[in-house]
């Protein structure tokens, strides 16, 4: 049984150093939430006051078009943070740009907003780790445009498995076309002509 608050702190840790006292505190000031398989806990134009943090599952960051499909902006694994991607300025009427759906059942760290700010201004290096934090997702999801708009849909099927370990092993394969921007049938057809070529 994995210890959640361990996890968390190896993350913390991994990006900034802080004292035990320092992660106790943090700490105590979050709480471990768990969800079932299909449940959305950030909607798209709801209040955010919190982030998360995965210690068990895989969560869909998506918005559903006006045409009636679905758009998957990116999935979130163990060890990764999850938000609505609004910005990080503290404020109360902060909506969610994307809906965050759990894949499967999970397990997360809750750190409200207020813990955030609280962390980047009494700890020593507590602002170097918020402003990681923030700009971590600004820089994914403009990796995710440039990769969307300068590689093809191979290379971005290549990559797959680099990006999100494991993951056409514990999602859908809908969701990977989805997440890909095209249809299953053509994913389908990309996966057997992967294989074929492999073979050769």
């Amino acid at each position: 049984m994995p210890n959640h608050f361990e996890i968390f702190n190896r993350f913390i840790t991994s990006h900034v150093e802080m004292t035990e006292s320092e992660l106790t505190d943090f700490n105590e000031k979050c709480e471990i939430v768990e969800f079932s398989k299909g449940e959305i806990f950030i909607k798209v134009g709801e209040p955010q006051d919190s982030l998360f943090f995965i210690t068990k599952g895989i969560v869909r960051n998506y918005v559903d078009t006006n045409d009636g499909t679905t758009k998957i902006y990116n999935f979130r694994t163990e060890g990764m943070q999850v938000t609505g991607y609004a910005l990080y300025n503290y404020k109360d009427s902060l909506k969610a740009l994307v809906n965050s759906q759990c894949i499967e059942e999970c397990k997360m760290i809750k750190v409200p907003l207020q813990t955030i700010k609280y962390v980047t201004e009494q700890f020593k290096n507590g602002e170097r780790l918020g402003r990681y934090m923030a700009e971590a997702h600004v820089i994914e999801m403009m990796n995710y445009i440039i990769k969307r708009d300068t590689k093809s849909i191979i290379e971005r099927y290549d990559t797959l498995d680099l990006d999100y370990p494991n993951i056409q092993q514990r999602i859908p394969q809908r969701m990977i076309a989805s997440y890909l921007g095209i249809t299953p049938v053509h994913l389908s057809n990309l996966k057997k002509s992967r294989k074929s070529g492999e073979k050769k």
